[in-house]
């Protein structure tokens, strides 16, 4: 009986320890900052913003890498950005994307899931 409940015991420690030991991102957290925060760019779940100043946007996402491409081209197709040049080289993803005479560059790599980073 007491053997049981040990083995019981260390059953439910350990469940508890991997539940405790999330997705935490080895970067810290800021807060975004014009103009990417007028861009309604997917960072609402699962994703920490860690550099957002006038000319460069870097964040960190959960999901994998095709889904935040498409997450990210997605939302700022919405906003009237139109897709330009589309590389994929070894494990990153480039994305180019205009409006106007406005011109962004979108880096997919891998980086505690996937790290996303955008310049003007």
């Amino acid at each position: 009986m007491k053997r049981i409940l040990i083995t019981n015991l260390g059953i439910a420690l350990f469940t508890l320890l991997m539940f405790s030991c999330g997705w935490k991102p080895e970067v810290t957290a800021v807060p975004m900052t014009a103009p990417w925060s007028a861009m309604n760019l997917p960072v609402k779940e699962n994703t920490v913003v860690w550099k957002s100043e006038p000319n460069e946007f870097r964040a960190v996402h959960k999901d994998d890498k095709k889904t935040v491409t498409k997450n990210y081209t997605d939302a700022l197709k919405a906003q009237g950005w139109q897709l330009g040049k589309f590389d994929q080289s070894g494990d990153r993803y480039y994305v180019e994307m205009n409006k106007g005479s406005e011109k962004i560059n979108l880096e997919f790599y891998d980086f505690n899931n996937t790290g996303v980073v955008i310049t003007k």
